[in-house]
């Protein structure tokens, strides 16, 4: 499977394992992450995660997050038809980020699009993609079951 992962994925393990629900998806996305090492998945990745990751504050997460993106066998550039895409999808309530987002993951023809952002999730699910929007631990399910 080709996942594009949003960004919010790869920090999840930087965040508060206190949580059940954050750790449960840390598993998933760790586990998903191993997938794509292990050439199960093959991971996209795009010049908005590229940028996205270039802001976060914190050097150490960031060099994390961008050493996983070394992994990509898929890195998708921004075009015309990326960003008119993206337009459209904002135009359905979908925010601008999160839009590129989806937006670079159907060009570059994903199968799932990976996010732990609830509200990502509900307004990607009704937007008539060509790919499948998912939590991480929704995937990690669907592979252990396979």
């Amino acid at each position: 499977m080709l996942l594009y992962m949003d960004l919010n994925c790869f920090n999840r393990p930087f965040d508060d394992q206190s949580q059940g629900r954050i750790a449960m998806e840390t598993e998933a996305v760790l586990s998903i992450l191993q997938r794509i090492v292990d050439g199960v998945d093959q991971l996209a990745w795009s010049a908005v995660l590229q940028l996205e990751n270039s802001q976060h504050p914190l050097p150490d997460r960031r060099n994390e997050v961008a050493r996983w993106g070394g992994l990509a066998s898929v890195n998708w550039p921004i075009s015309r038809s990326v960003v008119q895409r993206a337009e459209k999808f904002v135009g359905g309530g979908v925010r601008p980020l999160d839009a590129v987002h989806l937006a670079f993951a159907e060009a570059a023809k994903c199968d799932c699009f990976l996010t732990c952002d609830d509200q990502l999730l509900r307004k990607g699910r009704n937007l008539g993609l060509s790919l499948r929007v998912l939590n991480p631990l929704e995937y990690w399910e669907e592979c252990s079951y396979a």
